[in-house]
């Protein structure tokens, strides 16, 4: 194993003055650091960047936390995965990596947060939704932890990214009345109305005005049988989903009508079952690696970054 005491004796310098050097200390010259870089370079050596954050009481950890499932049958939401890879692409060029907190309830999640924070030293947090008053934002605030939510904020505090979601619904419901010369698209949106929901559902019913149409809004419930709706409202003649984990409840059900459907975030995930040209790229890796970049961003005025969609 390469050490620091090596890469100083191949440069004829003391251990000290090596370490000084790896870390760019401007009270090593010039010359002396590009040496010491360029056998430490040669000799294959990596630092230990976990002793190295934990001499400062802090580990070389991303927290991840998921949102609360609706349900215990709930699926994990693939856009959430796809935004998982985009933080480990991210955290990887730092000599990060990740922690994952998935909770059962409120009480549960703040625990897993706590005890990622005292026990583990992790001090950057990316939260994977968002919502008023949340406990587990509530505790960061109060222990001064660094986090960023992927979504929409409730407080001037927050620093997040997120698409531009009523834009996103107006762009999903626009290409149906464009590419598909539809007349009546419905909206079919979860029970629980999630806030990014509401700014899609926005977007839509401003697509509709514009098109002088009537918007007409579903509730996603447990016991909709939306065969049964569609053929107690023929004149819907397209759907948009709020959500990929809405449509892929009823993937199946749709293979047996011949609707115009649009949908987003063009995961792996939605690639296997909707093979339709209606699907909004959300870029979720892309919101995945902006959360890392503004978790480690030092300008305390930079508080946001929106990331563009895509259309097909």
């Amino acid at each position: 194993m390469v050490t620091i005491r090596t890469i100083a004796q191949q440069a004829g310098v003391s251990t000290s003055t090596a370490s000084r050097a790896l870390n760019n200390n401007p009270r090593i010259s010039e010359k002396t650091r590009a040496r010491v870089k360029q056998i430490a370079d040669e000799l294959g050596y990596r630092p230990n960047f976990s002793a190295r954050n934990l001499s400062r009481g802090e580990a070389n950890i991303i927290g991840v936390v998921f949102p609360l499932p609706s349900s215990a049958a709930q699926p994990a939401n693939p856009f959430h995965i796809e935004i998982m890879w985009g933080i480990g692409k991210a955290i990887r060029k730092m000599n990060y990596e990740m922690m994952v907190a998935m909770g059962t309830s409120e009480k549960d999640l703040v625990n897993q947060v706590a005890a990622m924070a005292q026990q583990a030293k992790v001090h950057h947090f990316v939260l994977l939704y968002s919502r008023p008053n949340d406990p587990v934002i509530n505790y960061l605030r109060d222990h001064h932890l660094s986090y960023v939510i992927v979504g929409h904020p409730f407080s001037d505090q927050d620093r997040f990214v997120d698409n531009d979601n009523v834009a996103v619904g107006q762009a999903a419901t626009d290409q149906l009345y464009l590419n598909h010369g539809v007349t009546a698209p419905a909206f079919i949106q979860s029970s629980q109305r999630q806030t990014f929901e509401k700014d899609r559902l926005q977007g839509y019913q401003k697509s509709v005005q514009v098109h002088s149409g009537q918007p007409l809004i579903v509730d996603a419930s447990d016991d909709l049988n939306l065969m049964d709706w569609l053929r107690q409202h023929p004149r819907v003649d397209s759907l948009v989903f709020a959500d990929d984990v809405i449509y892929l409840r009823y993937a199946r059900q749709l293979k047996l009508v011949d609707l115009p459907i649009a949908c987003f975030n063009n995961s792996q995930w939605i690639k296997v079952v909707f093979n339709d040209k209606n699907v909004i790229d959300l870029q979720p890796q892309l919101l995945g690696s902006k959360a890392v970049e503004l978790l480690f961003e030092k300008d305390i005025h930079q508080n946001h970054i929106y990331v563009p969609y895509k259309m097909d």
